[in-house]
């Protein structure tokens, strides 16, 4: 194959999975076309590769329409920043991770300026807001997908769409990872998220679940430097020390057990076998909205992936907008764990199903697509 040179490609990831996966094909595009410049908005793991970070997307991160009204100064220059950049220099192609709003806008943007856009990890529109399905297909060239379901559901839409593999499957660190039961120190592992507005809804309901009888080794991990800074804000001295790495793959296959906020995180531990409990809080306004729009009875990705219908074969247990009650629930669930063997082996082995169904390689990867409307790009 005969490569271009010098193409440019710019990548939009705003939040701390996207980031991780956009940098994942940032190396391995690389590895084939050596000549590309990327420039990047992005957080670490895309500062940790060849890419020109322009904007660090931590600042932006976040979830909930109270929670984007906050940040909605620094996101609006965000955007004029990126639109800015894109006037400048033109990029051969775009590259939108997942954070729809934002780079929905970019798309539009892109679209008025004839220039090709790949929109990959798609938004949740099988969720929720079906209809504006049309209205991304419409804006991109085309549509790459980490689910087989989503393949499926946007081939209603557009023909130019491919299923190009499970990302969190290239990683290889974390697919050997996985220790035995006996062998964890860390009796409960808590992940309440990576965005600022996740964690302030989350850590402390999580934290009420703990059962102080137990005596338990208890780790909260973090996603990011960010989220590192705002744990330790948030939470009193003595929990300092529980504060975790999520990145450290050996910490996190440690845990016994685990208590989650929904998103990548429920596959990365599914990937691990450790048994989890999804425990997620919207602010109030949000959630009375997401409640008359969301079809689906489960949010957790764990939850979505085996069955014939999208979320008809859940796992674990989920828990949205927990109550005091919901609480003790929890707290009975996370002993369930613990005391009943048959139950956590039954959990794990559907964990072992769902790796098997992801562990099916594409036929197509993210960089074959890109590298082919780049060349054809006049």
């Amino acid at each position: 194959m005969t490569m271009n040179k010098q193409k440019r490609v710019l990548i939009i990831a705003g939040e701390s999975s996207g980031d991780q996966h956009a940098a994942s094909y940032v190396r391995q595009h690389q590895k084939i076309n050596p000549d590309i410049i990327f420039d990047a908005f992005g957080q670490k793991e895309l500062k940790s590769t060849s890419a020109n970070l322009i904007y660090d997307t931590e600042k932006i991160a976040v979830v909930g329409i109270i929670e984007v009204i906050s940040k909605y100064k620094q996101i609006t220059d965000a955007l004029k920043l990126a639109k800015s950049h894109i006037d400048k220099t033109r990029p051969d192609l775009i590259i939108l991770v997942d954070y729809v709003e934002f780079n929905l806008k970019i798309a539009k943007f892109a679209k008025s300026l004839g220039i090709r856009v790949i929109f990959y990890i798609a938004p949740q529109l099988w969720a929720w807001r079906e209809r504006r399905a049309r209205d991304l297909v419409e804006n991109i060239d085309h549509l790459a997908v980490i689910f087989p379901f989503e393949e499926i559901f946007f081939k209603n839409y557009t023909n130019n769409v491919s299923y190009v593999g499970q990302p969190l499957f290239e990683n290889k660190q974390l697919l050997n990872s996985v220790t035995k039961y006996e062998d964890r120190s860390i009796d409960l592992g808590i992940f309440p998220g990576s965005r600022e507005s996740e964690i302030k809804n989350n850590i402390y309901s999580m934290l009420d679940c703990l059962q102080k009888n137990k005596n338990e080794n208890v780790k909260i991990f973090y996603a990011n430097k960010t989220s590192l800074e705002l744990l330790n804000k948030l939470l009193p001295p003595e929990f300092h020390s529980k504060l975790e790495s999520g990145k450290d793959i050996d910490k996190v296959s440690s845990c016994k057990k685990a208590l989650c906020a929904s998103g990548t995180v429920t596959l990365e531990l599914a990937i691990l076998e450790i048994p989890m409990i999804i425990m997620y809080k919207l602010s109030f306004l949000t959630f009375f909205i997401m409640r008359s729009l969301v079809k689906l009875k489960h949010i957790g990705l764990v939850n979505l992936v085996l069955g014939d219908e999208i979320g008809s074969e859940p796992i674990v247990q989920e828990y949205i907008q927990p109550s005091y009650s919901d609480q003790i629930d929890i707290m009975v669930e996370l002993n369930k764990i613990d005391n009943d063997h048959q139950y956590r082996s039954n959990m794990i082995d559907r964990f072992k199903e769902i790796k098997d169904k992801l562990s099916i390689k594409s036929e197509i990867k993210l960089w074959e697509i890109a590298e082919r409307l780049i060349s054809t790009n006049v």
